[in-house]
């Protein structure tokens, strides 16, 4: 039943969240002109994020990604109902902006105060940034509004009592530095039906 629930969930933030977003697909050894900007839907992972040599087919690589994982959990055996405290992580990956993505001016007289601008797709430009992080509360926000607008995850409902709480991943109180990597999380509480188990007669029989 759990891990029914935890692969669940991650398809439904897959087809619900992931679809609708696109970002940079991570290159370690060109984070410079050299790299020209790939973006692809973010993956959606149960519990664990893979590693390079791990990935299902079709996934590029682990980042961008939202990776599903279930913190805790409560059974309210007399209620019947389990409690799941789930966590989502995000993850996101930029190091600045690169020269496909640089708007340059051009002369233009017929353009508003002579100029109009153009993106050059063979530029090895790159300006070295760290907004990185705006990528990934873009991110954030959408996982936040469609879990707000949300009241069930495949059928599981959202315990919107409970609040829905997010932020970033911090170490002695100061926030974590994985330049060019980006992190955030988000923690709700899915409510889940318990299946009662079906009683012992074997001494009986």
């Amino acid at each position: 039943m759990l891990t029914e629930v935890i692969q669940q969930t991650a398809d439904w933030i897959a087809k619900n969240i992931c679809s609708k977003i696109e970002l940079k697909i991570p290159d370690d050894f060109r984070n410079d002109g050299g790299y020209k900007t790939k973006v692809v839907h973010p993956a959606s992972f149960p519990l664990y994020v893979p590693g390079k040599e791990c990935l299902p087919p079709g996934i590029p690589a682990p980042v961008p990604s939202v990776c599903v994982q279930m913190v805790s959990g409560t059974d309210m055996l007399i209620d019947k109902i389990r409690t799941l405290d789930m966590r989502i992580v995000l993850a996101c990956w930029n190091p600045g902006v690169h020269g496909n993505e640089l708007y340059r001016p051009k002369g233009n007289i017929d353009a508003l105060g002579g100029h109009s601008y153009f993106v050059d797709p063979d530029s090895a430009a790159f300006e070295k940034g760290t907004d990185g992080w705006k990528d990934n509360m873009v991110f954030q926000d959408l996982v936040l509004n469609t879990l707000e607008k949300a009241e069930y995850i495949a059928g599981h409902r959202i315990i919107k009592e409970s609040g829905i709480k997010f932020g970033l991943f911090t170490e002695d109180g100061d926030i974590c530095d994985y330049y060019p990597y980006w992190h955030s999380w988000i923690s709700f509480q899915l409510e889940v039906g318990l299946t009662p188990k079906a009683p012992d007669y074997n001494q009986f029989l």
